[in-house]
């Protein structure tokens, strides 16, 4: 038991360097010997957790998921409502410690590979799947089936872009900018409400409760 529990300890702190490898130096130069300088071992010991880059990488994938389902997991908990359920899962995918333009580049880093790592593929499937669900099920209480299918498609294609201008722009893109272009993918069609407004407030300041109790 002693031993595995190690080896789940190294391979979390070897994924960990991985993904701030990735968010210093991008995708291509992001080796086996930056991650172990950055975690302050030999190449040799990362390997033997790892047996390639390909590997490390998807577990600095799955390190990052992690991250942003343990705020999804707080955030849907505190959430009464099918609207904050809502502004729960847009909360999550702009909260301050990971909406950031370093943060981004390594998704996207990340992110290019799927087409051709079946390991990232399926990551990114289960990413894909638990967005859905997450959005699908408050929307189904306030929109036709097919009108929430539609809007949860289109939310999700309109955070994959946020994230993706996030990244990619010289000044990457302020929180204020991408609410304001969620609210408009909103306004498609949940109309600005009491109750929407309600909903927003009461989740933005549940979310910033939750990150500075987090964060000590």
């Amino acid at each position: 038991m002693g031993r595995r529990d190690i080896s789940e300890i190294r391979r979390a702190e070897y994924a960990a360097a991985a993904y701030r490898a990735l968010m210093r130096y991008g995708n291509q130069a992001t080796s086996l010997a930056r991650v172990a300088e950055e975690a302050g071992a030999s190449k040799a010991n990362v390997l033997h957790y790892f047996k390639n880059k390909e590997a490390l990488l998807a577990a600095a994938l799955r390190h990052a998921n992690a991250e942003l389902l343990r705020e999804a997991v707080l955030l849907l908990g505190e959430a009464q409502t099918p609207l904050e359920r809502i502004y729960a899962v847009i909360e999550t995918n702009l909260s301050p410690t990971s909406f950031r333009p370093q943060v981004a580049h390594a998704w996207i880093a990340l992110c290019a590979g799927v087409p051709y790592v079946p390991a990232y593929q399926r990551i990114q499937t289960v990413i894909y799947a638990r967005m859905r669900s997450n959005l699908m099920g408050p929307l189904r209480h306030l929109l036709p089936a097919a009108e929430a299918a539609l809007m949860s498609d289109l939310m999700t294609t309109a955070i994959d872009g946020i994230w993706l201008r996030c990244g990619l722009s010289l000044n990457g893109v302020t929180q204020q900018e991408a609410r304001a272009q969620l609210e408009a993918v909103l306004d498609a069609r949940l109309p600005e409400s009491a109750e929407r407004r309600a909903a927003r407030a009461r989740m933005h300041e549940v979310a910033r409760i939750l990150i500075k109790a987090r964060n000590g």
